[in-house]
């Protein structure tokens, strides 16, 4: 449990890092913006292999299905209501991972 939660963590911290690095140099908000879907596939990997782990978990179920319900949801219609999704399933994802026992 503790390597998914480093995991977790630098996940998370590659766009802040990179993002901090466009006080230097703007074309680095471009990176940071891209790196955010290393962190989305970094945490889908995460919430798998926690899957794995506890099969049970309805919190870590109700995380996939909130990510099969994105990915249904922005390749069937064009609404932008989707885009809210992402953070709310990191921060969510996040939230099992820290408070998981180990």
């Amino acid at each position: 449990m503790r390597k998914l939660k480093i995991l977790n963590t630098v996940a998370i911290g590659i766009p802040l890092f990179i993002a901090f690095l466009g006080i230097f140099d703007d074309g680095m908000l471009v990176f940071a913006l891209i790196s955010t879907m290393a962190t989305g596939f970094i945490q889908v990997i995460v919430g798998i292999i926690l899957w794995f782990k506890e099969l049970k978990n309805s919190f870590i179920i109700s995380y996939l299905v909130g990510v099969i319900l994105f990915f249904v949801g922005i390749s069937i219609t064009n609404s932008d209501g989707f885009w809210i999704m992402p953070p709310i399933l990191c921060i969510y994802l996040s939230l099992l991972v820290y408070t998981q026992k180990n």
